[in-house]
């Protein structure tokens, strides 16, 4: 599927909250309804995405998420609901190396509170996603990363695992 890379609010309501410009019923809804897996971890990223602006899809971001890396806290009725109105996303990069993969995206919100919606914020994460039996899986993401460059074999992996990047994302 050949998708913009920078998206702004759809005019269409039924277009997918992901920004790809095809309907939501052809697009992250595919993956919402459990008809497919996402094919890529950018794929997966904007379904992730698409879930949260939609809300009410908690168990789909629980079912994505590596269940060694998510945390117990986090529950489907928790990710059900919808914090923030979400306005666009933007696909920085992507990086694949064999099972793993990097997606760097931005994120625009409006935060809601009780009284009124907040000021237009944006989330800039580099996620890491890995491969499971057959299945891309999202582990965690670093907020606000700092910029991706080619890092020495030794020095720590700039997806933020925590590893050397020759260990990690290098391999």
């Amino acid at each position: 599927m050949n998708v913009p890379t920078t998206v702004n609010e759809a005019s269409d309501p039924r277009s997918c909250p992901c920004g790809s410009g095809w309907h939501y019923d052809r697009c992250c809804g595919i993956y919402h309804r459990l008809e497919q897996t996402a094919p890529t971890p950018e794929a997966l990223m904007r379904s992730r995405y698409s879930a949260f602006a939609l809300g009410g899809l908690g168990s789909y971001l629980v079912r994505t998420w590596d269940p060694d890396a998510i945390e117990p806290t986090l529950t489907s009725a928790a990710l059900d609901r919808r914090d923030n109105q979400w306005l666009g996303l933007e696909i920085v990069g992507t990086r694949t190396t064999g099972a793993k993969a990097t997606v760097e995206f931005k994120a625009r919100f409006r935060p809601w509170n009780a009284v009124s919606a907040g000021p237009v914020q944006t989330l800039h994460e580099r996620s890491r996603f890995r491969r499971h039996r057959g299945d891309w899986l999202y582990i965690d993401g670093v907020i606000d990363p700092p910029p991706a460059g080619s890092p020495s074999r030794n020095a720590p992996c700039p997806c933020g695992s925590g590893s050397k990047a020759k260990r990690c994302c290098l391999r």
